[in-house]
């Protein structure tokens, strides 16, 4: 009879070898191949691709923060998050004003206020994938290109529910406001 290549644990909980690999030299093996892996950026880069997570993309961009692909790894993580959001509970953010139209504009550009007293992160997934924090009582400007994005909003408290929505730029300017309301106090 073979006996099965691996390690048993014994009695006193010593490892016992039968191959010729301990548990200890596994773990020793996958955390140099993991390493290999993610060694170079472009391996990273495959590595983040397949497993096309949001802590795949953030090792990433922390390894690799001026890399090649920072900027495919950025929109996908907003892409990741805003799926996040929808995903999950989350209030529908209200329709945009769309206060000057331009017909003949391939973009859109949108100021948006934040009324909060919270940092405000405002993720745009679309055409182009962006997201921006404006601090609070502050207003901030981003452009697009036109077209269809899923909106979200977020603020840093456990208490504060996301909001999220879809909006279909044509070009021009809108405006949007963003505050939050208590209807209970804890």
């Amino acid at each position: 009879m073979e006996k099965p290549i691996g390690t048993a644990i014994n009695a006193d909980a010593s490892p016992i070898e039968y191959g010729k690999y301990t548990d200890d030299k596994l773990g020793q093996l996958e955390k140099e191949m993991e390493a290999r892996e993610w060694g170079s950026e472009d391996t990273a880069w495959e590595r983040a691709r397949k497993a096309d997570t949001k802590d795949a993309y953030q090792r990433y961009v922390a390894m690799y923060p001026n890399g090649a692909h920072r900027p495919q790894a950025s929109q996908r993580l907003v892409d990741l998050s805003v799926d996040d959001i929808f995903n999950n509970d989350h209030g529908s953010l209200p329709k945009m004003n769309h206060v000057e139209k331009d017909d003949d504009s391939p973009t859109s550009t949108i100021t948006i206020e934040n009324a909060t007293r919270y940092p405000l992160t405002v993720m745009y997934s679309g055409a182009e994938s962006k997201s921006i924090v404006i601090p609070p009582g502050a207003k901030s400007t981003v452009t697009l290109p036109n077209g269809r994005y899923r909106i979200a909003a977020s603020v840093p408290d456990a208490f504060v529910r996301p909001f999220a929505g879809s909006e279909t730029f044509s070009g021009g300017r809108y405006e949007t406001g963003y505050v939050i309301v208590r209807t209970s106090w804890y």
